[in-house]
């Protein structure tokens, strides 16, 4: 697996906060691209979460994420009840690609936190997975591409 470090630009985002099930994240998914659909919003990128705890250590109702997508810089869409546009602005990331199912997505994870240490980067806020390939858009889970982002900086 390749890890590089990137630069994300400022991006405008369609986003909705969330704290529940990540089963959930179907409805959130379906909420957003019905949104995009009937304000006719078009998208600069692909589908993402960011978590602000571990899916995988935390009760099942208590995993607290959002869910997002760039949307075009130009357009100034009106925020709902549900979905806020923010920029996320510029920083680095260290980056990984993901193939296969989410099943094994913590190997992945381990192998960057690992990477980073060994070449003094210090993890300084949440992952976010960029949703390249998703299950709706294969046919097999292990058909799925995510990208993994971590915000880094180089600390020597």
């Amino acid at each position: 697996m390749e890890i590089k470090e990137k630069t994300i630009e400022d991006q405008k985002v369609a986003i909705m906060n969330y704290k529940g099930s990540l089963n959930d994240m179907e409805v959130l998914i379906g909420k957003l691209s019905g949104w995009l659909e009937v304000e006719e919003i078009e998208t600069a990128g692909k589908l993402f979460a960011i978590f602000y705890n571990n899916p995988r250590t935390v009760k099942e109702n208590e995993v607290v994420y959002d869910v997002g997508i760039p949307i075009n810089p130009e357009l100034d869409p009106d925020e709902t009840e549900e979905i806020r546009i923010v920029t996320l602005i510029e920083h680095t990331v260290l980056s990984a690609i993901h193939n296969g199912s989410m099943d094994n997505i913590q190997e992945t994870y381990n192998t960057m936190a690992e990477y980073s240490i060994e070449n003094k980067y210090d993890i300084i806020g949440s992952p976010k997975e960029i949703y390249i390939k998703n299950k709706y858009e294969v046919d097999d889970e292990n058909d799925m591409v995510t990208e993994i982002q971590l915000p880094v900086i180089k600390m020597g």
